[in-house]
């Protein structure tokens, strides 16, 4: 090489005659060329020979990982690399080859710093605008905000479903805009308009029906009655197996589209119930067979037939629509077709009291014991009433002075629609902007239409412009950070599912969205009504609720278990995580609690003390209960179960995405599924089998980190319930469940309660992990190492907080993560 003594490259510049800095980085390349990355080296010496051409643990091979760190294509898989390191866990401690701790600190700098430069690399490479589209949720609630209507975008024919990401139904990349997706906004608009406009105001009504308008034919029944010696009120009385549609609101007479909105129903009601059943359960909805409806509306009459109660609810209707009423029980008796009670009643569906027996008809099947105790589940109902559609004055309000005057000028209707365009848009707009929808009022006025006809068409191009149907961030300009209107709209669809309030945006106007100003926004925004949509959304995505009844249980095996059941179970995760955040509990007890939130048919189910009244309460948990926390619920053990028997690898994955924000690797296509035992082989448990499974050197890795977490849970069958022994086919007694473990990092546990405090001694990595969750709710996208440094941040701020939830999503919308584009 030519070089001095002093290893200076003179000579080379001497002798060639060329630039300085031309042989300096001919002299550096040839020096690359014989000399060994230390990055590289490191990686072929300790990680190839399992994770390369020859072996692929957990499914990575880091030979083909991406060295071009400023794409960022696998930055995720780079920063579990170091995580595994830090950890110990890579390379594996039974490996005789291991790294020393100099070798270590210098593999992870190295990589370190290549990955900060990979970030700062695509953050001045971003795309100057990025667009988010909203949720079928997200739209219904903003319509409703925007206009006071309500629009149900998931009937039939309305807004396409959305596309799920490990449950969350709101991730930018997934929801793309196809062309069927457009002509069906344009619909929606319609829809949206014609109830915010309609051609003639519609007025509420209000009908009640008592038991005797409801089923004595026409016939005066005074008379009838005294023949058969009735002295008590008369009733309507429903039974198992019966759908009637004469509780309707058909009554309000004639409806249509203009008569869809909301509706108030109230009903007198009590309950006859058979001694050790579950609560007496009414079943609201459209009729899906001769015995059941859709569960529009489901609640349990708890109240007695000596004292009966009114019992309120709200529903929206899309009009015409009729609702038909079905009582559910599982009892056994209950299961025979409502036919064989057709004639119990000797006078169509008219019944008083359980002590007077002149309606009853003798030759039928009888309904009460001899102490007047019922045989099966019944309602009876004195009255109902139904009064709609009704509109608040605060709905009203939002569509006050959203029409120009009949002789208003173009400015002066453009003022009108830049109004209306700053609330739809949630940002300062233009009046340039609005060209295009203003033009198309002057063709519709010079063809003959009305300003209100001409105005509509206006409107109808802000509802379907990109910049209400997206959150659109960003501007021709590259920038970093989002403005005060964006991030305004970013904390609204975060907390509330929908635009701002008029508050924030006036907030955002007046450049108020920082500091104190910011903190003062976010409080009362968590304290507002509306914080009930970010409970209801955030926890049914976190927890994948949306698999609650995907495979639903065999009903000869668990004949305990019925829709409404399932109904219940799907809403006691939602209604404990309400429970945690209004009170701003620690989110240790996601994991494990001494209580729950239970109905009346929950409470049946997990053998609790039942709760007095409708709806969800709060109940104390004892350790004979097996229950509390998350991880013991009906929802997610029967999610993760397969309808005949439970899963454990189901469970494992769930567990590894939900609480600790892990998403396993996909089994490998050429794996055999487990087989079911013959009908002469020996019983043995899923775990003995799954052991075996795991024998396979293709799958043992991975099985390794997912059983324990499944295993845990083998304690509890495909519905939820409690058991020692697992029922199993074969030859022999049932064997004995094994609910013991080893976790990934070599802790040992015992059973169920062992497992959960294991998780609570590091609970640290739920912490992060939940409030990445949060965060991939809160930005609409998945997280990646560029992320890091912002939510270690946040984590450190609840853990100051001690891990209070209402804290952690204050912290989550305050941090600097949510401010950056």
């Amino acid at each position: 090489m030519c070089v001095s003594k002093d290893n200076s490259i003179r000579p080379i510049v001497t002798r060639l005659k060329l630039p300085y800095f031309l042989c300096f980085f001919l002299f550096m390349s040839i020096s690359v060329i014989g000399a060994e990355d230390p990055f590289e080296a490191f990686l072929g010496k300790y990680c190839i020979d399992c994770h390369g051409p020859d072996k692929e643990k957990g499914d990575l091979r880091i030979d083909t990982l991406s060295r071009e760190f400023n794409t960022g294509i696998d930055s995720q898989h780079w920063s579990e690399v170091i995580e595994q390191i830090n950890t110990g866990d890579m390379p594996p401690k039974k490996k005789k080859k291991r790294p020393s701790k100099d070798e270590i600190a210098d593999f992870v700098a190295s990589l370190d710093s290549r990955l900060k430069a990979g970030k700062a690399a695509r953050m001045a490479a971003r795309p100057a605008v990025a667009h988010y589209r909203l949720s079928r949720q997200e739209y219904q609630n903003t319509v409703y905000d925007l206009l006071g209507v309500r629009y149900d975008p998931t009937k039939p024919g309305q807004l396409n479903e959305d596309t799920l990401w490990h449950g969350y139904e709101r991730i930018g990349s997934e929801l793309s805009l196809s062309p069927s997706h457009i002509s069906r906004y344009y619909n929606a608009a319609d829809i949206v308009l014609d109830r915010a406009l309609p051609a003639k105001a519609v007025e509420a009504r209000k009908v009640r029906k008592t038991a005797a308008d409801l089923g004595y034919r026409g016939k005066d029944h005074k008379e009838a009655l005294k023949r058969f010696g009735i002295k008590r009120p008369l009733r309507y009385l429903l039974f198992p197996g019966s759908v009637k549609s004469a509780l309707s609101a058909h009554w309000l007479g004639k409806t249509g589209p203009q008569h869809s909105g909301l509706y108030k129903v109230r009903m007198k009601a009590s309950g006859i119930r058979p001694k050790g059943s579950q609560p007496v359960h009414l079943s609201i909805g459209k009729k899906t067979s001769e015995s059941t409806v859709d569960g529009l509306i489901e609640f349990d009459i708890t109240a007695t037939e000596d004292k009966p109660e009114v019992y309120e609810f709200e529903v929206f209707l899309e009009m015409p629509s009729y609702l038909h009423f079905s009582v559910v029980s599982t009892k056994d008796v209950d299961r025979r077709s409502g036919g064989a009670y057709r004639h119990a009643l000797g006078n169509s569906y008219l019944f008083t009291h359980t002590s007077e027996t002149g309606l009853l008809n003798p030759s039928a099947p009888q309904m009460f014991d001899d102490k007047g105790n019922g045989i099966f589940s019944t309602v009876l109902i004195d009255y109902i009433e139904w009064e709609g559609p009704l509109e608040t004055n605060a709905e009203k309000s939002r569509r006050s002075g959203l029409i120009p005057p009949d002789k208003a000028n173009d400015e002066e209707v453009g003022k009108y629609l830049k109004r209306f365009a700053e609330k739809a848009w949630r940002r300062q707009v233009k009046v340039e902007e609005l060209k295009t929808y203003i033009d198309s009022y002057r063709s519709e006025r010079e063809a003959g239409e009305k300003t209100a006809d001409a105005y509509r068409v206006a409107l109808q191009g802000v509802l379907t412009s990109r910049h209400f149907i997206y959150l659109v961030e960003g501007d021709p300009d590259v920038r970093g950070h989002l403005n005060d209107s964006e991030l305004a709209s970013r904390l609204s669809y975060f907390l509330w599912s929908s635009m701002p309030d008029e508050a924030l945006l006036d907030a955002a106007k007046n450049g108020s969205l920082n500091g104190d100003g910011l903190k003062k926004e976010i409080d009362r925004m968590l304290t507002d009504s509306k914080i009930d949509r970010f409970i209801n959304d955030f926890s049914r995505q976190w927890l994948q609720l949306h698999k609650v009844g995907m495979f639903p249980p065999n009903k000869s095996i668990y004949k305990n278990y019925d829709a409404w059941l399932e109904t219940s179970m799907k809403y006691e995760p939602v209604e404990f995580f309400r429970e945690i955040l209004k009170n701003n509990m620690p989110i240790d007890n996601f994991i494990e609690s001494n209580w729950t939130m239970v109905n009346a048919r929950l409470s049946n189910f997990y053998g609790l003390t039942e709760p007095t009244g409708a709806g969800y309460h709060r109940i104390s948990l004892k350790p004979e209960h097996k229950r509390g926390g998350l991880l013991t619920m009906g929802a997610v053990l029967g999610m993760t179960s397969d309808g005949t028997r439970h899963r454990p690898v189901h469970r494992g994955v769930w567990l590894s995405e939900a609480i600790f924000n892990k998403t396993p690797p996909p089994p490998p296509a050429n794996v055999d599924p487990i087989e079911p035992t013959p009908p002469k082989g020996n019983k043995i448990t899923i775990r003995q089998k799954l052991e075996q499974h795991a024998k396979d050197a293709n799958c043992a890795s991975c099985h390794a980190k997912i059983d324990p977490l499944g295993f845990a849970w083998d304690n509890y069958d495909a519905i939820g319930q409690w058991r020692t022994h697992e029922k199993t086919a074969g030859v022999g007694k049932d064997p004995k469940v094994n609910s013991s473990g080893t976790m990934p990092d070599g802790r040992v546990f015992k059973d169920p309660r062992q497992f959960k405090q294991l998780i609570l001694e590091d609970k640290d990595n739920f912490l992060k992990a939940f409030i990445e969750h949060l965060s991939t709710y809160a930005l609409r996208r998945v997280l990646t190492w560029d992320d890091k440094e912002n939510l270690q941040a946040i984590v450190d701020e609840a853990k100051n907080n001690q891990y209070g939830l209402k804290d952690i999503v204050r912290a989550v919308a305050q941090s600097k993560l949510i401010q950056k584009r």
